[in-house]
Protein backbone atom coordinates (compact mmCIF):
# COMPACT_ATOMS: atom_id res chain seq x y z
CA UNK A 1 0.00 0.00 0.00
CA UNK A 2 2.68 2.56 1.12
CA UNK A 3 5.46 1.84 -1.35
CA UNK A 4 7.14 5.23 -1.56
CA UNK A 5 7.18 5.62 2.23
CA UNK A 6 9.20 2.40 2.48
CA UNK A 7 11.47 3.52 -0.34
CA UNK A 8 12.22 6.74 1.54
CA UNK A 9 13.04 4.72 4.63
CA UNK A 10 15.38 2.48 2.67
CA UNK A 11 17.00 5.41 0.91
CA UNK A 12 18.14 6.77 4.27
CA UNK A 13 20.00 3.58 4.62
CA UNK A 14 21.61 2.60 1.70
CA UNK A 15 1.15 25.63 -24.64
CA UNK A 16 -1.58 28.21 -24.93
CA UNK A 17 -3.55 25.82 -22.76
CA UNK A 18 -1.24 26.43 -19.82
CA UNK A 19 -3.24 28.63 -17.53
CA UNK A 20 -1.45 30.69 -14.92
CA UNK A 21 -4.56 32.38 -13.63
CA UNK A 22 -6.90 31.26 -10.88
CA UNK A 23 -9.42 28.63 -11.96
CA UNK A 24 -12.77 30.07 -10.87
CA UNK A 25 -15.91 29.74 -12.97
CA UNK A 26 -18.68 32.24 -12.44
CA UNK A 27 -20.90 30.00 -14.57
CA UNK A 28 -21.38 27.64 -11.65
CA UNK A 29 -23.32 28.66 -8.60
CA UNK A 30 -20.95 26.88 -6.24
CA UNK A 31 -17.91 28.71 -7.67
CA UNK A 32 -19.25 32.18 -8.34
CA UNK A 33 -18.53 33.30 -4.79
CA UNK A 34 -16.02 30.57 -3.98
CA UNK A 35 -13.44 31.18 -1.26
CA UNK A 36 -11.19 28.61 -2.90
CA UNK A 37 -8.58 29.80 -5.38
CA UNK A 38 -5.46 28.27 -6.87
CA UNK A 39 -2.87 30.55 -8.42
CA UNK A 40 -1.14 28.17 -10.79
CA UNK A 41 2.45 28.64 -11.92
CA UNK A 42 4.80 26.39 -13.90
CA UNK A 43 5.93 23.36 -11.94
CA UNK A 44 9.68 22.95 -11.57
CA UNK A 45 10.90 20.48 -14.16
CA UNK A 46 7.83 20.57 -16.39
CA UNK A 47 6.85 22.70 -19.36
CA UNK A 48 3.27 21.50 -19.22
CA UNK A 49 2.14 20.95 -15.63
CA UNK A 50 1.03 23.83 -13.43
CA UNK A 51 1.44 23.83 -9.66
CA UNK A 52 -0.26 25.86 -6.98
CA UNK A 53 -1.62 25.85 -3.48
CA UNK A 54 -5.07 26.07 -1.95
CA UNK A 55 -6.03 27.38 1.48
CA UNK A 56 -8.58 25.22 3.31
CA UNK A 57 -9.78 24.95 6.92
CA UNK A 58 -7.68 22.76 9.18
CA UNK A 59 -11.00 21.57 10.62
CA UNK A 60 -13.82 21.45 8.10
CA UNK A 61 -16.32 21.68 10.96
CA UNK A 62 -14.85 25.11 11.76
CA UNK A 63 -14.53 26.77 8.34
CA UNK A 64 -13.64 30.15 9.84
CA UNK A 65 -10.91 28.65 12.01
CA UNK A 66 -7.20 28.14 11.28
CA UNK A 67 -6.25 27.47 7.67
CA UNK A 68 -3.73 25.12 6.09
CA UNK A 69 -2.20 24.88 2.63
CA UNK A 70 -2.76 22.03 0.21
CA UNK A 71 -0.44 21.56 -2.77
CA UNK A 72 -1.99 20.87 -6.20
CA UNK A 73 -0.65 20.00 -9.66
CA UNK A 74 -2.71 20.12 -12.85
CA UNK A 75 -1.74 18.77 -16.27
CA UNK A 76 -4.10 19.80 -19.09
CA UNK A 77 -5.30 17.19 -21.56
CA UNK A 78 -3.10 16.73 -24.61
CA UNK A 79 -6.17 16.55 -26.87
CA UNK A 80 -8.43 19.39 -25.67
CA UNK A 81 -10.89 18.88 -28.52
CA UNK A 82 -11.69 15.43 -27.14
CA UNK A 83 -11.19 16.19 -23.47
CA UNK A 84 -13.55 14.25 -21.19
CA UNK A 85 -12.92 16.08 -17.96
CA UNK A 86 -10.78 16.22 -14.84
CA UNK A 87 -9.14 13.15 -13.30
CA UNK A 88 -8.21 13.20 -9.62
CA UNK A 89 -5.32 10.88 -8.85
CA UNK A 90 -3.94 9.53 -5.58
CA UNK A 91 -1.07 6.98 -5.65
CA UNK A 92 -1.48 5.60 -2.14
CA UNK A 93 0.06 5.89 1.28
CA UNK A 94 -1.13 7.36 3.48
CA UNK A 95 1.94 9.53 3.38
CA UNK A 96 2.42 9.77 -0.39
CA UNK A 97 1.56 12.82 -2.44
CA UNK A 98 0.29 12.99 -6.00
CA UNK A 99 1.93 16.22 -7.18
CA UNK A 100 5.26 14.67 -8.15
CA UNK A 101 3.56 11.91 -10.13
CA UNK A 102 1.48 14.41 -12.10
CA UNK A 103 4.62 16.40 -12.89
CA UNK A 104 6.13 13.14 -14.22
CA UNK A 105 2.89 12.23 -16.03
CA UNK A 106 4.62 10.57 -19.00
CA UNK A 107 5.95 7.99 -16.53
CA UNK A 108 2.81 7.46 -14.44
CA UNK A 109 -0.11 7.81 -16.87
CA UNK A 110 -0.95 6.22 -20.18
CA UNK A 111 -1.10 8.25 -23.37
CA UNK A 112 -4.87 7.68 -23.33
CA UNK A 113 -5.37 9.33 -19.96
CA UNK A 114 -2.94 12.13 -20.77
CA UNK A 115 -4.85 12.89 -23.98
CA UNK A 116 -8.40 12.83 -22.66
CA UNK A 117 -8.19 14.18 -19.11
CA UNK A 118 -6.86 17.11 -17.18
CA UNK A 119 -4.92 15.16 -14.56
CA UNK A 120 -4.95 16.70 -11.10
CA UNK A 121 -2.91 15.52 -8.14
CA UNK A 122 -3.11 16.73 -4.57
CA UNK A 123 -0.57 16.25 -1.82
CA UNK A 124 -2.96 15.30 1.01
CA UNK A 125 -2.93 17.53 4.08
CA UNK A 126 0.22 16.91 6.09
CA UNK A 127 2.06 15.41 3.10
CA UNK A 128 4.65 16.62 0.60
CA UNK A 129 4.17 20.25 -0.38
CA UNK A 130 1.10 20.69 1.83
CA UNK A 131 1.21 21.98 5.39
CA UNK A 132 3.24 19.37 7.30
CA UNK A 133 2.51 17.51 10.50
CA UNK A 134 5.09 18.54 13.09
CA UNK A 135 5.81 16.65 16.28
CA UNK A 136 8.17 17.11 19.21
CA UNK A 137 8.66 13.41 19.96
CA UNK A 138 10.28 10.94 17.53
CA UNK A 139 7.90 8.53 15.82
CA UNK A 140 10.09 5.63 16.94
CA UNK A 141 12.73 5.30 19.64
CA UNK A 142 15.51 2.72 20.11
CA UNK A 143 13.44 0.98 22.80
CA UNK A 144 10.06 1.10 21.05
CA UNK A 145 8.50 -2.38 20.81
CA UNK A 146 5.97 -3.19 18.09
CA UNK A 147 5.44 -6.57 19.79
CA UNK A 148 5.65 -5.83 23.55
CA UNK A 149 6.36 -9.01 25.45
CA UNK A 150 6.14 -7.68 29.00
CA UNK A 151 3.80 -5.41 30.90
CA UNK A 152 6.63 -2.89 31.11
CA UNK A 153 7.18 -2.85 27.35
CA UNK A 154 3.46 -2.43 26.76
CA UNK A 155 3.20 0.43 29.26
CA UNK A 156 6.20 2.12 27.63
CA UNK A 157 4.59 1.69 24.20
CA UNK A 158 1.35 3.34 25.33
CA UNK A 159 3.19 6.14 27.13
CA UNK A 160 5.26 6.86 24.02
CA UNK A 161 2.20 6.86 21.77
CA UNK A 162 0.40 9.31 24.04
CA UNK A 163 3.39 11.62 24.36
CA UNK A 164 3.90 11.55 20.60
CA UNK A 165 0.27 12.42 19.82
CA UNK A 166 0.20 15.23 22.38
CA UNK A 167 3.41 16.69 21.00
CA UNK A 168 2.00 16.58 17.47
CA UNK A 169 -1.11 18.48 18.52
CA UNK A 170 0.99 21.03 20.37
CA UNK A 171 3.32 21.67 17.43
CA UNK A 172 0.86 21.23 14.54
CA UNK A 173 -2.42 22.52 15.91
CA UNK A 174 -5.85 21.28 14.79
CA UNK A 175 -4.50 19.84 11.54
CA UNK A 176 -3.13 16.88 13.51
CA UNK A 177 -6.63 15.95 14.71
CA UNK A 178 -8.07 16.38 11.19
CA UNK A 179 -5.67 14.52 8.90
CA UNK A 180 -8.30 11.80 8.41
CA UNK A 181 -9.59 10.66 5.03
CA UNK A 182 -12.89 12.54 5.21
CA UNK A 183 -10.93 15.77 5.58
CA UNK A 184 -8.68 14.77 2.66
CA UNK A 185 -11.78 14.11 0.54
CA UNK A 186 -13.24 17.51 1.46
CA UNK A 187 -9.97 19.14 0.41
CA UNK A 188 -10.41 17.55 -3.02
CA UNK A 189 -13.90 19.01 -3.25
CA UNK A 190 -12.43 22.44 -2.55
CA UNK A 191 -9.98 21.81 -5.39
CA UNK A 192 -12.86 20.88 -7.70
CA UNK A 193 -14.66 24.09 -6.84
CA UNK A 194 -11.52 26.14 -7.38
CA UNK A 195 -11.00 24.51 -10.77
CA UNK A 196 -14.55 25.40 -11.77
CA UNK A 197 -15.49 21.93 -13.01
CA UNK A 198 -18.87 20.34 -12.42
CA UNK A 199 -17.70 16.73 -12.06
CA UNK A 200 -14.47 14.83 -11.54
CA UNK A 201 -13.20 11.33 -12.19
CA UNK A 202 -11.01 9.28 -9.87
CA UNK A 203 -8.02 6.98 -10.24
CA UNK A 204 -7.10 5.91 -6.73
CA UNK A 205 -4.48 3.33 -5.86
CA UNK A 206 -4.25 1.60 -2.47
CA UNK A 207 -4.97 4.31 0.13
CA UNK A 208 -6.19 6.37 -2.82
CA UNK A 209 -9.13 3.95 -3.08
CA UNK A 210 -10.23 5.05 0.38
CA UNK A 211 -9.94 8.71 -0.58
CA UNK A 212 -11.87 8.21 -3.81
CA UNK A 213 -14.59 6.11 -2.20
CA UNK A 214 -15.00 8.61 0.61
CA UNK A 215 -15.23 11.46 -1.88
CA UNK A 216 -17.97 9.60 -3.78
CA UNK A 217 -19.84 9.03 -0.52
CA UNK A 218 -19.78 12.75 0.24
CA UNK A 219 -20.17 14.07 -3.30
CA UNK A 220 -21.81 11.44 -5.54
CA UNK A 221 -23.29 14.04 -7.88
CA UNK A 222 -19.82 15.48 -8.43
CA UNK A 223 -18.29 12.12 -9.36
CA UNK A 224 -18.51 10.98 -12.99
CA UNK A 225 -16.58 7.70 -12.72
CA UNK A 226 -14.01 5.98 -10.51
CA UNK A 227 -11.39 3.29 -10.84
CA UNK A 228 -10.14 2.05 -7.47
CA UNK A 229 -7.03 -0.14 -7.71
CA UNK A 230 -6.03 -2.32 -4.70
CA UNK A 231 -8.98 -1.60 -2.45
CA UNK A 232 -9.12 -0.76 1.23
CA UNK A 233 -12.27 -1.45 3.22
CA UNK A 234 -12.71 1.13 5.95
CA UNK A 235 -15.71 -0.74 7.35
CA UNK A 236 -13.54 -3.46 8.92
CA UNK A 237 -12.96 -3.35 12.70
CA UNK A 238 -9.38 -3.22 13.93
CA UNK A 239 -9.01 -6.91 14.78
CA UNK A 240 -10.37 -7.99 11.38
CA UNK A 241 -8.14 -5.53 9.56
CA UNK A 242 -5.04 -6.83 11.36
CA UNK A 243 -6.02 -10.46 10.79
CA UNK A 244 -6.69 -9.96 7.08
CA UNK A 245 -3.43 -8.06 6.60
CA UNK A 246 -1.44 -10.71 8.48
CA UNK A 247 -2.81 -13.52 6.31
CA UNK A 248 -2.36 -11.53 3.11
CA UNK A 249 1.31 -10.70 3.57
CA UNK A 250 2.06 -14.19 4.92
CA UNK A 251 0.63 -15.68 1.73
CA UNK A 252 2.81 -13.32 -0.29
CA UNK A 253 5.88 -14.52 1.61
CA UNK A 254 4.93 -18.14 0.96
CA UNK A 255 4.56 -17.39 -2.75
CA UNK A 256 7.93 -15.64 -2.75
CA UNK A 257 9.53 -18.69 -1.13
CA UNK A 258 7.95 -21.01 -3.73
CA UNK A 259 9.12 -18.70 -6.53
CA UNK A 260 12.67 -18.85 -5.16
CA UNK A 261 12.73 -22.62 -5.63
CA UNK A 262 12.97 -22.28 -9.40
CA UNK A 263 13.56 -18.61 -10.30
CA UNK A 264 16.88 -17.85 -11.96
CA UNK A 265 16.92 -14.35 -10.46
CA UNK A 266 16.50 -15.55 -6.87
CA UNK A 267 19.96 -15.63 -5.28
CA UNK A 268 18.66 -18.10 -2.68
CA UNK A 269 17.58 -20.63 -5.30
CA UNK A 270 18.16 -24.16 -4.06
CA UNK A 271 17.89 -23.20 -0.38
CA UNK A 272 14.98 -23.62 2.00
CA UNK A 273 13.97 -19.96 1.95
CA UNK A 274 11.46 -20.34 4.77
CA UNK A 275 14.13 -21.83 7.03
CA UNK A 276 16.63 -19.16 5.98
CA UNK A 277 14.16 -16.45 6.96
CA UNK A 278 13.05 -18.03 10.23
CA UNK A 279 16.64 -18.69 11.29
CA UNK A 280 17.59 -15.10 10.48
CA UNK A 281 14.71 -13.77 12.59
CA UNK A 282 15.55 -16.02 15.54
CA UNK A 283 19.23 -15.14 15.35
CA UNK A 284 18.50 -11.40 15.27
CA UNK A 285 16.19 -11.75 18.26
CA UNK A 286 19.00 -13.40 20.23
CA UNK A 287 21.74 -11.09 18.94
CA UNK A 288 20.50 -7.93 17.20
CA UNK A 289 22.56 -7.05 14.12
CA UNK A 290 24.44 -3.72 14.33
CA UNK A 291 23.83 -1.27 11.50
CA UNK A 292 25.81 1.95 11.43
CA UNK A 293 23.59 5.04 11.57
CA UNK A 294 20.36 3.11 12.18
CA UNK A 295 17.85 3.73 14.95
CA UNK A 296 19.02 0.56 16.70
CA UNK A 297 20.60 -2.82 15.96
CA UNK A 298 18.24 -4.88 13.82
CA UNK A 299 16.06 -7.31 15.78
CA UNK A 300 13.91 -10.15 14.52
CA UNK A 301 10.87 -7.94 15.00
CA UNK A 302 12.50 -5.26 12.82
CA UNK A 303 13.11 -7.83 10.07
CA UNK A 304 9.50 -8.95 10.15
CA UNK A 305 8.11 -5.41 10.26
CA UNK A 306 10.20 -4.34 7.25
CA UNK A 307 9.58 -7.48 5.19
CA UNK A 308 6.16 -6.49 3.75
CA UNK A 309 7.64 -3.63 1.74
CA UNK A 310 10.05 -5.94 -0.05
CA UNK A 311 7.13 -8.12 -1.18
CA UNK A 312 5.39 -5.20 -2.88
CA UNK A 313 6.20 -6.26 -6.43
CA UNK A 314 7.18 -9.55 -8.02
CA UNK A 315 8.99 -7.64 -10.75
CA UNK A 316 10.01 -3.96 -10.77
CA UNK A 317 7.58 -1.29 -11.92
CA UNK A 318 7.53 2.50 -11.84
CA UNK A 319 5.65 2.66 -8.54
CA UNK A 320 7.50 -0.06 -6.64
CA UNK A 321 10.97 0.67 -7.97
CA UNK A 322 13.56 -1.57 -6.33
CA UNK A 323 11.02 -3.24 -4.03
CA UNK A 324 10.85 -6.54 -5.91
CA UNK A 325 11.21 -10.24 -5.20
CA UNK A 326 14.66 -10.63 -6.83
CA UNK A 327 16.02 -7.76 -4.76
CA UNK A 328 14.38 -9.14 -1.61
CA UNK A 329 16.25 -12.40 -2.11
CA UNK A 330 19.50 -10.43 -2.23
CA UNK A 331 18.49 -8.42 0.85
CA UNK A 332 17.93 -11.68 2.73
CA UNK A 333 21.26 -13.08 1.54
CA UNK A 334 23.08 -9.98 2.77
CA UNK A 335 21.31 -10.02 6.13
CA UNK A 336 22.31 -13.63 6.71
CA UNK A 337 25.90 -12.55 5.95
CA UNK A 338 25.65 -9.81 8.59
CA UNK A 339 24.56 -6.80 6.51
CA UNK A 340 21.04 -6.02 7.76
CA UNK A 341 20.86 -2.38 6.69
CA UNK A 342 17.81 -2.97 4.52
CA UNK A 343 15.81 -4.19 7.51
CA UNK A 344 16.87 -1.32 9.76
CA UNK A 345 14.75 1.58 10.92
CA UNK A 346 16.37 4.96 10.20
CA UNK A 347 17.14 7.44 12.98
CA UNK A 348 14.57 10.19 13.73
CA UNK A 349 14.13 12.50 10.74
CA UNK A 350 13.33 15.65 12.65
CA UNK A 351 10.15 17.60 13.39
CA UNK A 352 8.52 16.86 10.00
CA UNK A 353 9.31 13.13 9.73
CA UNK A 354 7.07 11.69 7.00
CA UNK A 355 5.90 9.04 9.47
CA UNK A 356 4.04 11.76 11.38
CA UNK A 357 1.53 12.28 8.57
CA UNK A 358 0.96 8.54 8.37
CA UNK A 359 0.33 8.34 12.11
CA UNK A 360 -2.03 11.33 12.02
CA UNK A 361 -4.04 9.79 9.20
CA UNK A 362 -4.22 6.26 10.58
CA UNK A 363 -5.09 7.38 14.11
CA UNK A 364 -7.74 9.66 12.60
CA UNK A 365 -9.33 6.79 10.67
CA UNK A 366 -9.04 3.77 12.95
CA UNK A 367 -9.66 3.11 16.63
CA UNK A 368 -7.39 0.51 18.20
CA UNK A 369 -9.34 -2.05 20.21
CA UNK A 370 -6.28 -2.88 22.34
CA UNK A 371 -6.36 -1.32 25.79
CA UNK A 372 -4.51 -3.74 28.05
CA UNK A 373 -1.39 -5.89 27.97
CA UNK A 374 -3.57 -9.00 28.00
CA UNK A 375 -5.35 -7.80 24.85
CA UNK A 376 -1.99 -7.05 23.27
CA UNK A 377 -0.84 -10.59 24.01
CA UNK A 378 -4.00 -11.98 22.42
CA UNK A 379 -3.31 -9.97 19.28
CA UNK A 380 0.30 -11.15 19.13
CA UNK A 381 -0.80 -14.76 19.52
CA UNK A 382 -3.34 -14.29 16.74
CA UNK A 383 -0.52 -13.08 14.52
CA UNK A 384 1.61 -16.11 15.34
CA UNK A 385 -1.19 -18.52 14.51
CA UNK A 386 -2.27 -16.81 11.28
CA UNK A 387 1.23 -16.07 10.00
CA UNK A 388 3.94 -18.46 11.24
CA UNK A 389 6.78 -16.65 9.47
CA UNK A 390 5.90 -12.94 9.76
CA UNK A 391 3.86 -13.57 12.94
CA UNK A 392 1.36 -10.81 12.22
CA UNK A 393 3.78 -8.17 10.98
CA UNK A 394 2.22 -6.06 8.25
CA UNK A 395 1.88 -2.46 7.30
CA UNK A 396 -1.33 -2.33 9.32
CA UNK A 397 0.46 -3.59 12.43
CA UNK A 398 2.05 -0.14 12.51
CA UNK A 399 -1.36 0.97 13.71
CA UNK A 400 0.00 -0.07 17.09
CA UNK A 401 1.30 3.50 17.22
CA UNK A 402 -2.35 4.48 17.81
CA UNK A 403 -2.77 2.29 20.93
CA UNK A 404 -3.53 4.71 23.75
CA UNK A 405 -4.36 7.54 21.32
CA UNK A 406 -5.56 10.30 23.66
CA UNK A 407 -7.93 12.10 21.29
CA UNK A 408 -11.28 11.45 19.64
CA UNK A 409 -10.97 9.66 16.30
CA UNK A 410 -12.23 11.99 13.58
CA UNK A 411 -13.32 9.34 11.06
CA UNK A 412 -14.11 6.09 12.84
CA UNK A 413 -14.72 2.84 10.97
CA UNK A 414 -18.02 2.79 9.13
CA UNK A 415 -19.63 1.40 5.99
CA UNK A 416 -20.24 3.54 2.94
CA UNK A 417 -23.44 3.70 0.92
CA UNK A 418 -22.42 5.11 -2.46
CA UNK A 419 -25.10 5.32 -5.13
CA UNK A 420 -25.09 6.55 -8.69
CA UNK A 421 -21.31 6.52 -9.24
CA UNK A 422 -19.98 4.19 -11.97
CA UNK A 423 -17.08 2.37 -10.34
CA UNK A 424 -14.56 -0.27 -11.35
CA UNK A 425 -12.57 -1.92 -8.55
CA UNK A 426 -9.34 -3.60 -9.68
CA UNK A 427 -7.56 -5.98 -7.33
CA UNK A 428 -4.79 -8.58 -7.63
CA UNK A 429 -5.66 -11.98 -6.24
CA UNK A 430 -2.32 -12.09 -4.39
CA UNK A 431 -1.73 -8.47 -3.47
CA UNK A 432 0.68 -8.53 -0.47
CA UNK A 433 -0.60 -5.32 1.10
CA UNK A 434 -4.39 -5.34 0.87
CA UNK A 435 -6.59 -8.40 1.19
CA UNK A 436 -8.32 -9.63 -1.96
CA UNK A 437 -11.61 -9.91 -0.09
CA UNK A 438 -11.51 -6.18 0.65
CA UNK A 439 -12.29 -5.52 -3.02
CA UNK A 440 -15.63 -7.26 -2.60
CA UNK A 441 -16.26 -5.66 0.76
CA UNK A 442 -15.84 -2.25 -0.84
CA UNK A 443 -17.90 -3.26 -3.88
CA UNK A 444 -20.81 -4.10 -1.58
CA UNK A 445 -20.73 -0.48 -0.36
CA UNK A 446 -20.71 1.05 -3.87
CA UNK A 447 -23.96 0.13 -5.60
CA UNK A 448 -23.53 -1.17 -9.14
CA UNK A 449 -19.75 -1.36 -8.97
CA UNK A 450 -17.76 -4.03 -10.81
CA UNK A 451 -14.67 -5.96 -9.69
CA UNK A 452 -11.86 -6.86 -12.08
CA UNK A 453 -9.52 -9.49 -10.63
CA UNK A 454 -5.91 -9.60 -11.76
CA UNK A 455 -4.61 -13.13 -11.37
CA UNK A 456 -1.19 -12.49 -9.96
CA UNK A 457 1.12 -10.99 -7.37
CA UNK A 458 2.15 -7.49 -6.37
CA UNK A 459 0.57 -4.40 -4.89
CA UNK A 460 -1.70 -2.46 -7.29
CA UNK A 461 -2.25 -3.40 -10.93
CA UNK A 462 -2.22 -0.26 -13.09
CA UNK A 463 1.57 -0.25 -13.26
CA UNK A 464 2.13 -4.00 -13.53
CA UNK A 465 -0.56 -5.28 -15.91
CA UNK A 466 -1.30 -4.19 -19.48
CA UNK A 467 -4.73 -5.78 -19.14
CA UNK A 468 -5.57 -3.88 -15.95
CA UNK A 469 -4.24 -0.61 -17.35
CA UNK A 470 -6.27 -0.95 -20.55
CA UNK A 471 -9.40 -1.81 -18.56
CA UNK A 472 -8.82 1.17 -16.29
CA UNK A 473 -8.39 3.56 -19.20
CA UNK A 474 -11.45 2.27 -21.05
CA UNK A 475 -13.64 2.49 -17.96
CA UNK A 476 -12.63 6.08 -17.36
CA UNK A 477 -13.36 6.85 -20.99
CA UNK A 478 -16.67 5.03 -21.32
CA UNK A 479 -17.88 4.20 -17.78
CA UNK A 480 -18.29 0.63 -19.03
CA UNK A 481 -16.50 -2.42 -17.58
CA UNK A 482 -14.82 -4.96 -19.82
CA UNK A 483 -16.82 -8.19 -20.30
CA UNK A 484 -14.04 -10.33 -18.84
CA UNK A 485 -14.01 -10.44 -15.00
CA UNK A 486 -10.29 -11.28 -14.81
CA UNK A 487 -6.91 -10.18 -16.13
CA UNK A 488 -4.30 -12.87 -16.62
CA UNK A 489 -1.50 -10.53 -17.74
Amino acid sequence: MDIRRIRKMLAVLGSGLLLSTTFVSAAQSDTATSPYHIDFKPCPGSAVVRCGTLRVPADWAAPKGPKITVAVARRPADDPAHRIGTLFYNPGGPGDGAVDNVIAAETFFSATLRARFDIVGVDPRGVGGSTPIRCGVPALTPDYAFFPRTQGEFDAMVAHNRALAKSCLQQTGPLFLHADTVSVARDHEAVRIALGVSKVNWLGLSYGTQVGAQYAQLFPKRTRAMVLDAALDHSSPDVQLIADAAKTVEEAFERFADWCDTADDCVLRGQDVRAVYDNLVRSADRNPIPVEGALRPVTGDDIRMNTPGWLAAKTPNVLAGELSWPVFSEVLRRAVAGDAQFFAFPPPAGPTDFLFSRIANHCGDYVSDIHTFAEMQQRIEMGRQLAPHLQGASEFWQGGLCIGYPFKVANPVRSLNVKGVPTLIVHATHDPSVSYQWAFGLAAQIHGSSVLSRLGDGHTSYYSSDCARDATDQFLLTKQSTPAPVCTT
